[in-house]
């Protein structure tokens, strides 16, 4: 008894433990089953975007857990008879709780991922990367892209340049106009100075007025002399003829003192016209004076502008001259628009110099000629032809700097003319493009003035007026993100020259973006798989059959119309806004391109123009006109070839384009919260309610034969994985299972 007892609880010990195996076991199956089978009943309008999610709700799932669970446990399976397990599943013991929904980014991008790897490297790589990648095209927008900017560069210190000459002109024009009206005044007066200085001499007033006043005495003195002998004469007269020999001695004297005073009178007026010709010497000498200074202040006036416009000048031509040495120093071997940079008309700074020094040797002779006139030194022969000659030397000077520059300025004029006509009718056949794309960007007509998708614009977007989000910004805030502003592309459809220079930066940086395959690219053909955009259902076959929908999403019947895609990229909230944004990327990126063509080939006139920003603008109008050509076949459903210059065989349709814009505006929590919300709008099914990761929990019981009593002996109520109620072992068994 003492052997046969222990082997037999051993046994029946092991019996239970085997028996606890196989519940275990069963269990388990049972319950992953249940939560397989529950998957089982994804939505089905999910599952045509190629996702899966459980959206039958809380009680219909767990019912359907619970019933198949208890299924396949073998007290169901096998009957009321003999059971080596009465395995079952406890009243209220099974349970079914969602985990993770669709709405999380990182579930919903796992399952695009999953339903793209095999179709979006295959597509993407026919339809972009070959056509682009593959062939000239990214390595001709790359130049061209850096010729615009090398252009942009070397204009503004061209321009500025320029101005600051022709500022420069300008004051030399002013001083050469003065140099014109004073020489002939101071040539005159100088003259008029030198001949009152031959009359005066050594004079001065107050000597010559002493003297004037002294011979003035004498002539009143010999007057009275003679009066008085007038008188006495008068007398002689009447005494008779006694007085004859005394009438006739004061006769003579009489005679003699009129002589000295005709000498005296004489010598007054002479000393009243040598007075008159000192007080005008004086005046006109004062004068000249006066007006030398008056004269020399215009002058540096006059020079200081220049001064000023030429160290602006000379500064602006240092950053051209820099600018070319870094434009030829990236130029691309054999690229015919680089030699317009060798066209652009230098200006040594040597020459520069020159030009200024000449013109400051000029107004600094007019500033010796004032020095000489107001020395205060007497205005002798020798000091006038000194004076005259610094005149000659000052109107010599400022007419040899004017006429050697005038030729310069006339021709520099002439081809800054002929660029600036070149670079006006380019811009105004570029303008009257863009003015005929802003007219036709749009094709979301309304036959009313209600705009028919305003409200599943609200839906997605929210009402700012009534400040309520919309789907959009409720799975943003879902995942924790920021709904910040979506930056647009920069694209200026009003001026010329931005929208060209725009259009060409737009896309500078496509080949290096297109050499990065990333999650990103399945992401974007699910996008444009999925969801309708503008030339939905004009696309044609090679035959000219119309191209058929296979998508099971059905996009053509989704009630945002022909708009989705373009929604995904811009977030715009009306249908116009967002197809006349894509409009205008499309059209920037067909601008760049045939720019990029033109720039090829570039007119030799141009190329000598000395403008690189006039090829630039040619080209520009060229590439704008066949532009505009290409966004009327795109728009219709047609592909337009890629690049006809560049040697690309392939074309790209409206379609090809999107997936551009998706790549250069990548931003994955944006584009995930978007396609959330047109998924939620088309087919009504809130993602935060599909499941996407469930969790089962099932409680099992079935009934112990030995191991009960054994373990009473030892004193414990159950073991590792098994709960012993009375004589039955609980277990519980959960599972986890995402799609």
């Amino acid at each position: 008894m003492l052997l046969i007892v222990p082997v037999f609880l051993f046994c029946g010990v092991l019996v239970d433990v085997v028996r606890w195996r196989a519940a275990d076991q069963e269990a388990e199956l049972a319950v992953k089953a249940g939560v397989r089978s529950t998957l089982a009943g994804f939505s089905p309008q999910l599952q045509s975007y190629g996702l899966y999610g459980l959206t039958s709700g809380a009680d219909a799932s767990g019912e359907v857990f619970r019933r198949v669970v208890s299924g396949n446990l073998s007290e169901a399976a096998e009957g009321p008879r003999f059971r080596l397990l009465d395995h079952r599943l406890e009243a209220e013991g099974a349970s079914l709780t969602p985990v993770y929904s669709l709405a999380s980014h990182a579930v919903f991008k796992r399952q695009i991922l999953e339903e793209m790897k095999y179709r979006a490297p295959m597509i993407y790589a026919l339809d972009v990367f070959d056509k682009l990648k593959k062939t000239n095209v990214t390595s001709g927008l790359e130049q061209a892209s850096t010729f615009a900017d090398n252009a942009a560069k070397i204009e503004e210190p061209l321009e500025e340049r320029d101005q600051q000459l022709d500022k420069a002109w300008a004051a030399l024009e002013a001083i050469n106009r003065i140099a014109g009206d004073v020489y002939p005044f101071y040539k005159t007066q100088l003259r008029d100075l030198n001949a009152l200085s031959d009359k005066i001499g050594i004079h001065t007033v107050e000597n010559v007025r002493a003297s004037l006043r002294t011979a003035q005495q004498e002539v009143e003195k010999l007057d009275k002399q003679i009066s008085s002998i007038d008188r006495s004469i008068d007398s002689l007269i009447r005494s008779g003829a006694e007085a004859r020999e005394s009438i006739r001695r004061l006769s003579e004297t009489r005679r003699e003192l009129i002589g000295e005073l005709r000498e005296a009178s004489a010598k007054v007026s002479e000393l009243e016209s040598l007075l008159a010709d000192l007080l005008r010497y004086a005046e006109l000498l004062a004068m000249l004076k006066l007006k030398s200074d008056h004269d020399d202040s215009e002058l540096q006036k006059q020079f200081a502008r220049f001064k000023e416009a030429m160290a602006e000048a000379k500064k602006a031509s240092e950053q051209l001259n820099e600018a070319l040495r870094s434009a030829a120093e990236g130029a691309s071997p054999g690229y015919a628009a680089d030699q317009a940079f060798g066209s652009v008309h230098l200006i040594a700074p040597e020459e520069l110099d020159r030009y200024e020094s000449d013109v400051a040797a000029a107004v600094s002779l007019f500033s010796a000629l004032k020095a000489q006139l107001q020395d205060g030194l007497m205005f002798t022969a020798q000091k006038y032809t000194a004076t005259d000659k610094t005149l000659e030397s000052f109107r010599q000077q400022v007419q040899s700097v004017y006429e050697a520059q005038k030729g310069k300025e006339a021709e520099r004029n002439r081809n800054r003319q002929a660029a600036a006509d070149s670079k006006r009718e380019s811009r105004s056949a570029v303008q009257n493009v863009l003015d005929e794309v802003k007219r036709v960007m749009g094709a979301c007509s309304l036959a009313s003035s209600v705009d028919p998708y305003k409200e599943h614009y609200v839906k997605l977007l929210g009402d700012s007026s009534q400040g309520t989000g919309g789907s959009y910004h409720a799975y943003m805030e879902l995942n924790a993100l920021e709904s910040a502003p979506e930056p647009l592309p920069d694209i200026d459809l009003d001026d010329p020259d931005r929208a060209g220079l725009g259009a060409l930066k737009l896309v500078s940086g496509l080949g290096s973006l297109l050499t990065d395959i990333r999650d990103e690219f399945y992401i974007d053909e699910f996008a444009v798989s999925k969801f309708s955009y503008r030339t939905l259902g004009l696309e044609k076959l090679p035959d000219g059959t119309p191209k058929p929908i296979n998508e099971l999403s059905q996009p053509q019947s989704h009630p945002l119309q022909n708009q989705e895609v373009e929604f995904l990229i811009y977030g715009s909230g009306s249908c116009a806004g967002n197809q006349s944004l894509a409009y205008a990327e499309m059209f920037a990126f067909r601008l760049a391109i045939r720019t990029a063509e033109a720039l090829l080939s570039p007119k030799n006139e141009l190329l000598a123009a000395g403008s690189p920003l006039a090829v630039l603008l040619a080209a520009l109008a060229e590439g704008a006109i066949k532009a505009q050509q290409d966004m009327i076949r795109l728009i219709q459903g047609e592909a337009v070839p890629v690049a006809e210059k560049l040697g690309s065989i392939f074309t790209m349709a409206y379609k090809d384009y999107l997936r551009l814009f998706l790549l250069l505006h990548s931003r994955d929590s944006v584009l995930l919260s978007r396609m959330q919300a047109l998924i939620e709008l088309n087919t009504g099914i809130d993602l935060r309610q599909a499941a996407s990761y469930v969790s089962g929990r099932a409680e099992t019981s079935f009934r112990l034969w030995f191991l009960p009593g054994v373990m009473k002996l030892y004193g414990h109520a159950g073991f590792a994985g098994c709960e012993v109620e009375g004589n039955r072992c609980r277990i519980v068994k959960t599972a986890d299972i995402a799609y």
